[in-house]
């Protein structure tokens, strides 16, 4: 039994956590489709009474989960709802399916937000100018799936930048990160056809950690790691698209990662990633650790002649 004194105390809780898979009927398959429509209805009736009886002034973390059988009208309001309570974190996650618009972030004077993750949302034009004009401390931003249209990321405050995506959702012809204060970056963009079209400004100082994931060409590579002279940990996932060889002039890019002293190659047979290795081997004295997570469906392509090398 509960004492009574803690009846209402839900009403105040600083932290909201709206997960549809918490009313899914145990047992139901992923298609079954009647069940999925009484988890939907559980889950409106409680996030509707939920946020209308909850009257903290502020919250630290608005958290939000729902799935493919959805009403976006329903969830439009309920992400207004969270905005308005001013939370230090939101993060919104939204299964595949239909397209999801973010509401506005609220004026600027009042934000607190800290961190900023979305999944599954749809990101137009107006998303660059939200980050810039009205996220005045915003420090870690995190983009998985979204449909991103906008062409800039700018911020004085962010220290953590996350983008994982389909690159076919980036409609935008170009997207410049200016982020003088970013600290670690974690980029992938499978089966986009214009890497080449990232460009990061502004972070060679700051930047301690990177990750650099699938679909970076030759050329847009090396020029992105250009702009991260001060890297200390460096990690590159699946580079299928590289040449096997590095060129001269492609070299000198490397040659400015003095700091570099961790190095991690994922998902690699060691035939197209050999050249960037033995590079870093030979070229990099600051390298203390290196770290190969070789891929087991193509382990067989490796060369014995490449391994031996080492």
């Amino acid at each position: 039994m509960l004492s009574p004194r803690w009846r209402h105390l839900w009403r105040s809780a600083p932290c909201l956590d709206i997960d549809h898979r918490e009313f899914v009927v145990p047992g139901s398959c992923v298609y079954d489709y009647r069940a999925e429509d009484v988890a939907w209805a559980k889950l409106e009736e409680f996030t509707y009474n939920l946020l209308m009886d909850h009257d903290a002034p502020v919250l630290e973390r608005f958290r939000l989960h729902v799935g493919t059988r959805r009403d976006d009208a329903d969830v439009h309001r309920w992400v207004r709802r969270g905005i308005k309570y001013r939370p230090a974190v939101l993060e919104i996650t939204l299964a595949t399916g239909t397209v999801f618009n973010l509401p506005p972030l609220g004026p600027a004077p009042s934000c607190r937000l800290r961190s900023l993750r979305l999944c599954g949302v749809s990101l137009d034009g107006g998303f660059a100018d939200h980050l810039r004009t009205r996220c005045p401390v915003l420090e870690d931003l995190e983009l998985k799936r979204c449909n991103c249209s906008f062409q800039e990321i700018v911020s004085t405050t962010m220290k953590s930048l996350v983008i994982d995506s389909d690159g076919r959702r980036f409609t935008g012809r170009q997207l410049v990160v200016t982020v003088p204060a970013l600290a670690s970056i974690r980029l992938s963009f499978l089966g986009c056809t214009k890497p080449q079209s990232f460009v990061l400004n502004g972070a060679a100082d700051s930047l301690l950690h990177a990750s650099i994931g699938e679909c970076f060409l030759d050329k847009s590579l090396y020029t992105l790691l250009g702009s991260m002279c001060n890297v200390r940990t460096l990690e590159f996932w699946g580079l299928w698209n590289c040449s096997k060889e590095l060129l001269e002039y492609r070299k000198k890019v490397f040659a400015k990662l003095h700091n570099l002293t961790t190095l991690l190659l994922g998902q690699c047979n060691m035939r197209n990633e050999f050249g960037i290795l033995r590079f870093f081997l030979e070229n990099v004295p600051s390298l203390e650790k290196v770290t190969l997570h070789l891929q087991a469906s193509r382990l067989s392509e490796a060369r014995p002649a490449h391994l031996a090398a080492l």
